[in-house]
């Protein structure tokens, strides 16, 4: 019978932890203002977390795949609420900046250990299904939360309220993860073993590269948005985060989505090839001079809901492949450093193209360049599963 209680408490882990990846975007006017920090320095407080998986998204999943993914789960989060203490407590940049460094740490140790603990919890292929569309919104709903709350939270109490907030949040979600979720029961496997095993599992590699493609569109798109909406069509500040806002909010029913037709039967080829096509003909649309902006945004929406359908597609297949449940946390450790380096460089690169080959609309072809990268990794993944199959 499939833990539901478990399910829904590791999910609201996946909350914070989302929360806590968009806190500081709403929060920069403050900090600059208190903490006298430039630009960069901003920039740096923000993409800690990317940089933290980009180092050691593997080395986490072969610690929780090793140590036991439940107490890995519940480290990320004790740590991730002793980082937002510590952020609230700063004085400085520096100090700020080794807060940024414990919550990216704590991210990454609950993130690729969730999974696992999802597949654990579920009883049967369609139910799990179901559970780890579920996980898959995670980001977007806990950042849209987070994206709406801060505004009214900073207000009252100031950016260090926002951090004190989302502290308790996570200090509140470890207790549930610990009441609530049962630990599973793996290890044994050596650590190496791990790591040679699961980059010998070719769908591993392409739902890595495909993770990659697919969060070098999104995340490119949602940094860049405001600056596009206010640079281009004269929005205001306001109006542009809501907007942004709304575009991060549409991801998570896709993701749910994305979970429910793979529940009915639906290939996870040919769902993560619909899902990457709709997705760069929206570009197409969006980065089109000639349409009205309403519609052109509205292509932005449409955009953020197809490619919705790729993480559902990529945390459901883990479980699938993996050599063994043994081998989950590993496996989702190598898709989430990848997904963490397209977090990375997507948005540089495609801010170098606009810059150097004449704007926004240049960019058009980077875009197109990773949806093309993600319609390969789908055709791979649904050729892999064919062969399983037969």
């Amino acid at each position: 019978m499939t833990n539901w209680p478990a399910i829904w408490a590791v999910f609201a882990g996946g909350l914070v932890a989302g929360a806590y990846l968009t806190k500081v975007a709403p929060a920069i006017p403050g900090l600059r203002d208190e903490l006298g920090l430039t630009l960069v320095e901003s920039g740096f407080i923000a993409t800690m977390f990317n940089l933290m998986g980009m180092l050691v998204g593997m080395l986490a999943g072969v610690l929780c795949d090793r140590l036991g993914h439940k107490r890995i789960a519940l480290a990320g989060l004790i740590i991730l609420c002793l980082g937002g203490v510590l952020g609230a407590l700063a004085w400085g940049y520096a100090s700020l900046l080794v807060a940024r460094f414990l919550e990216g740490v704590g991210f990454i140790a609950f993130t690729v250990s969730a999974v696992a603990l999802m597949n654990a919890a579920a009883a049967t292929p369609r139910e799990r299904a179901k559970a780890l569309g579920l996980w898959s919104a995670y980001m977007p709903t806990g950042g849209t939360i987070a994206l709406l709350l801060a505004p009214a939270l900073i207000a009252v109490s100031g950016w260090r309220g926002l951090w004190l907030f989302l502290a308790l949040a996570a200090l509140l979600s470890a207790v549930a993860l610990a009441r609530l979720v049962p630990a599973s029961r793996y290890g044994g496997v050596s650590s190496m073993r791990l790591i040679a095993e699961s980059l010998a599992r070719p769908a591993n590699i392409a739902m890595a590269a495909l993770f990659a493609f697919y969060v070098a569109q999104w995340t490119s798109i949602m940094i860049w948005l405001p600056t596009f909406l206010i640079d281009e069509h004269r929005l205001s500040s306001e109006a542009a985060a809501l907007a942004t806002a709304l575009y991060v909010l549409v991801n998570a029913p896709a993701n749910l989505t994305g979970g429910w037709l793979l529940s009915r039967g639906v290939p996870r080829g040919t769902l993560i090839v619909a899902g990457a096509l709709i997705a760069a003909v929206c570009e197409i649309g969006m980065l089109s001079a000639g349409l009205p902006p309403a519609l052109r945004y509205a292509l932005v929406l449409a955009f953020s809901f197809s490619a919705g359908m790729i993480p559902a597609s990529i945390f459901s297949g883990l479980p699938l492949h993996a050599k063994t449940p043994a081998h989950i946390g590993t496996g989702n450790g190598i898709v989430m450093q990848a997904s963490q380096i397209g977090q990375f460089l997507g948005p540089l690169a495609l801010a170098w193209i606009a810059t150097r080959f004449g704007g926004w609309s240049a960019s058009l072809w980077g875009l197109l360049a990773f949806a093309a990268g993600a319609v390969a990794c789908g055709v791979a993944i649904g050729a892999i599963e064919n062969r399983i199959r037969t």
